[in-house]
């Protein structure tokens, strides 16, 4: 099981900065066929309480670009709470109505809530600057014993900017995209690094490559490296 190390900072206008760190886990929870729920951790590692509210929403892309869309059908339960230093907190991720399509995607957004403002000595509410951390978790459920799978059809195309990597996912399950890289001969170029994005059953995604970068693309999928393309 990952492990997410979520850094909270909280700035404010006095001679020390306070903080709280809070891990997350899983990072990539799923609603299984037949089960109404999973579960989710908020631990504090920190030495402040700190107070969390997770929301869902149902998430989709078009046009390359991800939106999110209020819903009902999948709700956090509590949705919001306030950990102690050293604590931790479940969190039930429920799937109160049936989602219909063999893979649904959802996004939960764990915000931190700010604290009250501290009184000074005369009892005036000291004014200070909050920098609140938000992160934003996949969720997927499933509605069939046998997941389905991606198919990815990928092809270079023109943009204003140079040649791009067009990623489109025609199958019924998402893309989980990592390490993009373009390789030519012995030579191998990182397009983008670690976790390039998703792409949801039916959406297209797309990448800038290297100006005069040509040859094989290969990218991770799902945690496995597949070629995508060998044209330039």
């Amino acid at each position: 099981m990952r492990l997410l190390f979520v850094l909270l900072a909280m700035l404010v206008l006095s001679p020390a900065a306070r903080a709280a760190t809070v891990v997350i886990w899983p990072v990539d929870p799923v609603i299984r066929a037949g089960e109404q729920a999973t579960a989710m951790w908020l631990e504090n590692k920190g030495n402040e309480p700190v107070t969390l509210q997770v929301r869902t929403f149902a998430w989709s892309q078009a046009k390359g670009e991800d939106q999110l869309d209020a819903q009902t059908a999948v709700v956090a339960s509590p949705p919001i709470a306030t950990v102690a230093p050293g604590a931790r907190q479940l969190v039930r991720i429920i799937r109160r109505t049936p989602d219909g399509a063999p893979e649904n995607a959802y996004r939960l957004l764990i915000d931190e809530l700010p604290r009250p403002a501290p009184a000074g000595p005369d009892g005036a509410v000291q004014a200070r600057l909050a920098v609140q951390m938000r992160y934003s978790i996949p969720l997927f459920t499933h509605n069939a014993a046998v997941v389905g799978a991606p198919q990815l059809d990928a092809r270079i195309v023109a943009g204003t900017d140079g040649r791009m990597l067009s990623i489109r996912n025609t199958g019924t399950a998402h893309a989980r995209l990592t390490d993009l890289r373009v390789r030519t001969g012995t030579r191998e170029v990182t397009v983008q690094a670690g976790l390039a994005g998703y792409v949801l059953p039916g959406a297209v995604a797309t990448f800038a490559l290297p100006a005069g970068e040509a040859g094989r693309i290969t990218v991770g999928v799902n945690g496995t490296d597949r070629v995508l393309d060998e044209r330039a």
